[in-house]
C-alpha cells in the first residue's frame, strides 16, 4: 500500500496524512504479512514506528510470514546504536511479555544493551529472567525507580546487574538516607519530650 511504501521510505509527512485520511491502513498486511510498522521498524525510523504504533498498537510485537516483529527487524540491524534505539524503545515499552523481548535483546547482544532498561521498567521478571540480562548492564540504573515501586525483590535483582560503582553509589546514597531520617526521629523526640515537660 502506499502506507507501506511511505513508512519503508521514511516519508513522515506522508505517513501522517495518509494515517489521517485511513487509520485503518496501519493494519492492513502486504503479501510477506507485513504490516507498515514492520517497514518503518526495518528501516528503523524513530519517527515513523511511533505513528504507526499509536495508529496499530496491537501490530507492534505481531510476527510477518518469515517470523520477523518489528523490534527483531530493528535489532538485527548493526546501526541501532546510532539510528534505531527511540524506536526500539516505543516497542520494549509495549512488550507483550517479557520473554519474546528478552530473547530478542539477549540476542542482539552488546549493541542493544540500553534497551533492557525499557523492557524492566514496564514488564515485571522472574529471578531468572533478571539473570538472563548481562552484569554489569549500562543504563540499567535509570530503570531503578519504576522497578522498585514496583518490586523490593526486583530492585534487589536490578542492582545485581549494575556496575560495581554504580552499587556503591546507591549504598552511599541509602547510608546517608538512613542517617538522615535517624537524625530527624531523634529531634522529633527530643522535641516531644521538650513540650511534655
Amino acid at each position: 500500500t502506499a502506507l507501506h511504501h511511505a513508512a519503508g521510505f521514511g516519508a513522515v509527512a506522508a505517513v501522517s496524512l495518509l494515517l489521517q485520511a485511513a487509520p485503518g491502513a496501519a493494519a492492513v498486511l502486504d503479501p510477506n504479512g507485513q504490516a507498515p510498522i514492520h517497514r518503518a521498524a526495518d528501516a528503523s525510523d524513530t519517527a515513523i514506528v511511533p505513528l504507526l504504533l499509536r495508529a496499530a498498537p496491537s501490530l507492534a510485537w505481531a510476527a510477518d510470514a518469515h517470523g520477523a516483529t518489528p523490534a527483531s527487524l530493528i535489532l538485527r540491524s548493526w546501526y541501532i546504536a546510532d539510528r534505531g534505539v527511540e524506536a526500539a524503545r516505543c516497542l520494549m515499552r509495549v512488550a507483550p511479555a517479557v520473554q519474546p523481548a528478552l530473547d530478542l535483546l539477549v540476542a542482539a547482544g552488546q549493541h542493544a544493551a540500553s534497551l533492557y532498561a525499557d523492557l524492566v521498567c514496564h514488564v515485571p521478571l522472574t529471578q531468572a529472567e533478571w539473570q538472563r540480562i548481562p552484569a554489569p548492564c549500562p543504563d540499567l540504573a535509570r530503570a531503578l525507580p519504576a522497578v522498585a515501586a514496583r518490586s523490593a525483590a526486583e530492585a534487589g535483582w536490578l542492582v545485581a546487574r549494575l556496575e560495581e560503582e554504580q552499587r556503591q553509589r546507591l549504598h552511599t546514597a541509602a547510608l546517608s538516607l538512613a542517617r538522615a531520617q535517624r537524625s530527624r526521629q531523634s529531634r522529633a523526640c527530643l522535641l516531644y519530650t521538650s513540650r511534655r515537660g
